[in-house]
């Protein structure tokens, strides 16, 4: 895990954070928002990470393009996985890049966006494959990345709970 990256997302997450919930407000009031499946409004949100992080730190660019790493930190590839779930992401079967990752969790509460945001370096053995021929998305547990890999939670907390471990979205 890149400290470098994680003190630069640390230093301006304040920021990051305020055009984040701006963007998200400029999206919600698109016609037919409310229609919008979790899995799009997912994919919403990295974009918009993306946008606003290669916006606000000189030292990060967003490629825009599959076979590139989300953003490029400081020279570093980092890639964004977001999930509406309070304890796992989910990709690709072959999307799998070693590196830094923000792994970003999310809810829209009484219209205002929550979010929990923890920095990790994930191999491609520390995603689970689905095992299914006819679902080819890999998965990692909140619990997985705590138990087997560095990490710095961003923004949020992690609340234990009798099995799991959540994240707590602020």
């Amino acid at each position: 895990m890149n400290k470098k990256i994680t003190k630069l997302l640390s230093d301006n997450l304040s920021e990051i954070n305020s055009k984040l919930n701006e963007g998200f407000e400029d999206y919600k009031s698109i016609p037919g928002y409310d229609k919008h499946s979790t899995k799009l409004k997912s994919e919403i949100l990295s974009n918009l990470i993306e946008s606003v992080v290669s916006d606000l730190l000189k030292e990060a660019i967003a490629p825009g393009v599959d076979h590139m790493a989300d953003l490029i930190v400081d020279g570093t590839p980092l890639e964004i996985k977001t999930t509406a779930t309070s304890d796992s992401w989910r990709g690709g079967e072959f999307s799998k890049r070693p590196g830094d990752y923000i792994m970003v969790g999310w809810e829209e509460v009484s219209g205002v966006l929550k979010t929990f945001m923890l920095h990790t370096f994930l191999e491609k053995n520390h995603w689970k494959s689905s095992g299914s021929g006819n679902y080819y998305a890999t998965s990692i547990s909140l619990s997985e990345i705590l138990d087997k890999v560095p990490f710095k939670v961003l923004k949020g907390g992690l609340e234990k709970k009798r099995i799991k471990t959540h994240m707590v979205k602020v």
